[in-house]
């Protein structure tokens, strides 16, 4: 059986905590604490057509939902392009519990504006989340 070699993620600098500590300060300064506030509460709706009755584009609810799909996805973006530390960005975030709460809103999306790429790297970053996990336990 061939032997699988775990891919090594350098460790992080402090270039890399400076990264994080500016996504935190961004997301802070436009919302995303309260924002998560709400995906977590009974409030929101993980049903795409159930969320978009009750939260039309251009309702707060759709305004919190996509501002926290478009931080995940820009978070997304520079994971994919190893411009964040895995290990710091995975230590930090709880991407797949985010991911499986919004999925219906961001799939939605994605076909409602037949928009394949449409929060793609947020995807491919909770499956990498997810397959990290596994492989740790």
């Amino acid at each position: 059986m061939p032997q699988t070699t775990a891919r090594k993620t350098p460790k992080p600098t402090a270039e890399d905590a400076a990264v994080m500590l500016r996504i935190a300060r961004l997301g802070a300064a436009n919302g995303v604490p309260s924002a998560m506030n709400w995906l977590w509460s009974a409030e929101f709706v993980p049903d795409y057509a159930e969320f978009i009755e009750k939260n039309p584009a251009g309702s707060n609810g759709y305004g919190k939902a996509r501002l926290l799909a478009v931080h995940y996805e820009t978070i997304g973006t520079l994971w994919k392009h190893k411009l964040i530390n895995e290990e710091l960005l995975f230590d930090w975030l709880l991407v797949t519990g985010v991911w499986d709460r919004l999925k219906g809103f961001v799939l939605g999306q994605r076909r409602q504006f037949g928009q394949a790429s449409l929060g793609a790297n947020f995807q491919r970053m909770a499956n990498a989340q997810a397959r990290r996990d596994k492989a740790s336990r």
